[in-house]
């Protein structure tokens, strides 16, 4: 164990080293000189504005903020050997709550057709999946589309002002293009604005835009904007097809967000801006309380799905489909 702490601190130091060189290359660059440099090369730097309460109401009128959210858990251990279940929540300021949910285990007999024919699918594009790879991508695919499920009922039944997602707009295209084609033109008809709320911000495309160190060292906007927005400051990029995407600081927390709206509604996009900024909490991560809301309220915690497992499964079930060894360990 010794030798193993030994090992361990050895590689920590040199990793640490590696990425403090790397890191030291943006620290060269005078704060003023880099907003300087993305303002001349990325984009124009734009201030936010808080929404007083009259501000809220008279934007809104009779019409309500929706925030959306997925949840899923998991009992069980290797494919086949394991059960999903999947929940989408849709949660009006005004309403009562939307929720769709869904389970998956490739030992059932749905499960099982479904992968096959999305096996089937995939070989007519010429690619080769297992069905263990299959069953992971039907299982992100089926999240995203109790979600766009959810957002869509929710315009049907409410006709809210603005739905805020959880995540990238983009994720929605690409898991289920058909029912996000759907959500689009429905929003676009009943004018109701989209905004997909990005906490984990992974692209590289302010690095792309900027000549010098920064761009040859490929750093991440998410790296490159660290403390350098001011607190209700944002900037906005166009680089993902059919969406605008702005990066904001919404909190006193350094770290930015990140927000996608539809390339049709780009017009609102101060205004969707400033409603993020005027529900997120000074003190709090950079994201919009509702959405905060709805993700504790559609949580599948672990402590829940073992209760319904133990609940409306057989133990005998449970024990020969489900049980896993590591569950016993003693440490």
């Amino acid at each position: 164990m010794l030798e193993t702490s030994a090992k361990l601190k050895e590689i920590l130091l040199n990793t640490n080293k590696e990425l403090r060189t790397k890191y030291s290359i943006d620290d060269n660059l005078d704060k003023i000189e880099l907003r300087d440099k993305i303002e001349d090369e990325v984009g124009e730097l734009v201030d936010l504005n808080k929404m007083t309460n009259n501000d809220l109401q008279h934007w809104l009128g009779k019409e309500s903020i929706v925030g959306v959210d997925g949840s899923v858990n998991k009992i069980g251990s290797n494919y086949p050997h394991y059960l999903f279940l999947l929940q989408a929540l849709a949660k009006s300021t005004e309403k009562k709550d939307i929720i769709e949910a869904e389970l998956f285990c490739p030992l059932t007999s749905i499960s099982k057709e479904e992968i096959i024919d999305f096996i089937d699918k995939q070989e007519e594009k010429g690619k080769r999946l297992s069905k263990q790879d299959a069953a992971n991508k039907i299982r992100i695919s089926k999240l995203a589309e109790l979600e766009l499920e959810v957002a869509l009922q929710s315009i049907k039944n409410w006709d809210p002002k603005l739905i805020m997602l959880d995540g990238s707009l983009i994720r929605y295209r690409i898991e289920d293009e058909d029912k996000w084609k759907e959500l689009k033109e429905l929003a676009i008809k009943e004018n109701v604005l989209l905004v997909g709320i990005i906490e984990e911000i992974g692209t590289r495309e302010i690095g792309k835009r900027l000549s010098g160190d920064l761009r040859g060292n490929d750093f991440y906007d998410r790296e490159i904007l660290f403390g350098l927005l001011e607190k209700g400051e944002m900037l906005s990029l166009e680089f993902k097809i059919g969406f605008k995407t702005a990066f904001m600081r919404t909190s006193r927390d350094p770290q930015v967000i990140g927000i996608d709206i539809l390339d049709e509604q780009q017009n609102d996009l101060q205004k969707i801006a400033d409603l993020v900024y005027t529900l997120t909490p000074e003190d709090g991560r950079g994201v919009p309380v509702w959405l905060d809301i709805v993700d504790n309220e559609v949580r599948i915690s672990d402590q829940m799905i073992k209760n319904l497992v133990e609940t409306y499964l057989d133990s005998d079930l449970q024990r020969r489909l489900f049980y896993s060894k590591r569950d016993e360990r003693v440490y």
